[in-house]
């Protein structure tokens, strides 16, 4: 089998959004340096509860218009669209207040821990005819089309079987340990989770081990998902060890793996499924590595907008709630303290 070409659309494809950035924090900032380095969007304007740190986001990535409040940021004509990530905790009540201003969303991953509330904003967002969906960005680039391509392909077979890692020793990485961050399983372990479901779909049941910290917030676990017709994936989740970031999909006649970090991959392999394997390879040649892809999420928003929908359909809103179920399952199971994960 030879590998696909990816799908991408053209940039200006669609016309570009005038974006207001809420919460200006450290992925705020690669977001918006990434759009205005590969993109065709318009970050139009920042807000935040603090005035002082809205202009010094504005001045460092040269943006017109700045809030001292999110109220004031969605209420003005200047955006169209509203890049959302605050702490997890705020994230519906920051996404419900701009889709009352009429604007469209893009928040970050996950949206909540709460599937039941994620599911209430989201509908909200349909009932009003807008877009809203989550800041899932690998879903988005080149890459991704690739490894669609190949997964629906005669040649590589249904997919069977599947196992995904994303463990690294973030131990020193304070905003992962803080209450209304939800641990792990949320912020690191929504990755294998929403690939498992882009392989096979909602599972039928969850198995899952771990260990928390002394305070109750989770630092990893081992994740098993089973599948209605007898497929599996196995999630390796940690905040504390780490381990190669990849993920290997067998199918009916090859395998597929993602190389480091899988979720980002700039490799590709194929091989058939005998113990000493013939391979071929898929590099990426652009020269968008890491976050810097993150623009293409807001490309493609731009395009689902003008087409007219209310969600993506790369990352539908049911596959949203289903991974946050997914989430609070594992969550459940390995012993996370519901008082850690917000309200």
């Amino acid at each position: 089998m030879e590998f696909p070409a990816a799908k991408t659309i053209p940039l200006h494809e669609a016309k570009p959004l005038n974006w207001g950035i809420a919460a200006p924090g450290e992925i705020a900032g690669m977001f918006t340096a990434a759009v205005n380095t590969y993109g065709t969007q318009n970050i139009a304007a920042v807000g935040s509860r603090s005035l002082e740190r809205a202009s010094a986001f504005a001045k460092e990535h040269s943006i017109d218009h700045v809030f001292g409040s999110y109220d004031a940021l969605f209420a003005s004509d200047a955006i169209e669209a509203v890049y959302i990530s605050n702490h997890i905790d705020g994230h519906l009540d920051l996404a419900n207040a701009a889709l009352e201003a009429g604007k469209h969303v893009l928040v970050e991953k996950p949206l909540h821990y709460s599937p039941r509330k994620a599911e209430e904003t989201l509908e909200r967002a349909r009932a009003k005819g807008l877009l809203m969906t989550e800041a899932m960005w690998t879903r988005y680039l080149p890459q991704a089309s690739v490894i669609r391509q190949i997964l629906d392909s005669e040649e590589f077979g249904s997919p069977e079987h599947m196992v995904a890692s994303f463990a690294e020793d973030n131990r020193g990485v304070q905003r992962l340990w803080e209450k209304g961050t939800g641990g792990i399983t949320y912020d690191m372990g929504i990755y294998p989770i929403s690939f498992a479901y882009e392989v096979f779909g909602q599972p039928s049941s969850i198995t899952a081990s771990g260990t928390c910290t002394p305070d109750g917030l989770d630092e990893g676990s081992l994740v098993r998902l089973d599948y209605p017709t007898g497929q599996t994936a196995t999630l390796v989740i940690s905040g504390v060890a780490s381990f190669p970031c990849q993920a290997t999909v067998s199918g009916e006649n090859l395998a597929l793996t993602l190389e480091h970090p899988f979720f980002v991959p700039t490799t590709l392999q194929l091989s058939d499924k005998e113990l000493y394997k013939t391979e071929k390879s898929w590099s990426d040649g652009s020269e968008v590595k890491g976050h810097s892809g993150l623009f293409y999420q807001a490309e493609w928003f731009a395009y689902y907008v003008a087409q007219g929908l209310t969600e993506s359909p790369v990352h539908t809103h049911a596959e949203i709630v289903t991974n946050l179920e997914v989430a609070e399952e594992i969550s459940r199971q390995v012993g996370s303290r519901p008082s850690l994960l917000g309200p």
